[in-house]
């Protein structure tokens, strides 16, 4: 159960970046979202995507941190390229191989001609696998390291609604104790005989099982929550103070300026190229920035 709940608990070291400002991990976050979603070329997302990975060698995450993440990468990555591969609807494909032929009685009808895994499909599933490992890793080095009390002073000097930033902070501290909980109750079944991971019918019977108890705890928690915030005056007063006040070193300014730099350029890039390749507009000027997104974004 600690085990399960120290998964998601943000690990406080003192490390280069643990000690950078919540506030630039938050724009970080965002201009990696804007850019991976901008690029189109599978060797510069591959290049943004293992200088993300790289952020965690100077964490120093725990070990069972870093088995999470390879496992979530896995599942997402392998399964964004399989469904790709399964579902693939654009032109030319080429079948890899066949798993339900058109003529396969009753599925093949089922399945509108068969089911194939086209090499294209993986191809394009591989490209957005890229994007959401990407934001995943982003997102999980930015929780990992933050303590919730500094992400939601970040949140709050970002000028985010503090009621917003609140919610969006209790989520991320409640969910520990909901993977704890859940880890708990399987263990009680378990002790009862049953067996969780075990396939058949009654998957479902343990999953309502484990569903149950743990949307009943988070009903009564969420309740007990509110009655705290509100007897304490939540929104009595539009301005807030803070213990901790928090200050930008010049190396968070640095990661700032050249993380939104480099996003407002290769925005603006793909924008310009998209603008040519549709017609709309050209300049000769600007061969150099179309070469440019063409070759490399």
């Amino acid at each position: 159960m600690i085990s399960a709940r120290s998964i998601a608990e943000p690990t406080i070291r003192d490390t280069v970046i643990h000690r950078l400002d919540p506030r630039a991990k938050i724009i970080m976050l965002i201009a990696t979202s804007f850019i991976i979603v901008a690029l189109d070329n599978p060797q510069t997302m591959l290049l943004l995507f293992l200088v993300v990975l790289s952020g965690f060698v100077p964490a120093r995450m725990p070990m069972i941190k870093m088995k999470t993440l390879l496992v979530l990468l896995v599942l997402v990555m392998w399964g964004t390229m399989y469904s790709q591969a399964l579902f693939y609807s654009q032109l030319p494909r080429t079948v890899i191989f066949t798993i339900i032929p058109p003529d396969a009685p009753f599925l093949g009808w089922l399945t509108h001609g068969g089911l194939f895994v086209y090499k294209e499909g993986f191809y394009y599933g591989a490209v957005q696998a890229l994007r959401s490992a990407t934001v995943l890793s982003m997102g999980l080095l930015m929780c990992w390291t933050t303590d919730p009390r500094d992400m939601l002073n970040g949140l709050a000097r970002l000028k985010v609604p503090y009621s917003i930033a609140f919610m969006v902070v209790t989520a991320v501290r409640f969910l520990p104790i909901i993977i704890a909980e859940v880890a708990t109750v399987i263990t009680v079944q378990r002790l009862k005989g049953f067996k969780p991971t075990k396939m058949g019918p009654g998957m479902i019977k343990t999953a309502l099982g484990v569903l149950t108890p743990t949307l009943a705890n988070c009903v009564r928690r969420a309740s007990v929550l509110a009655v705290s915030i509100e007897s304490r005056a939540f929104r009595a007063h539009r301005t807030r103070t803070y213990l901790k006040e928090l200050q930008y070193s010049r190396f968070d300014m640095i990661l700032i300026v050249a993380a939104v730099s480099l996003t407002i350029s290769i925005v603006s890039a793909k924008l310009l190229f998209n603008l040519y390749t549709s017609e709309i507009y050209y300049s000769s000027e600007l061969r150099g920035i179309y070469s440019l997104a063409r070759g490399y974004l």
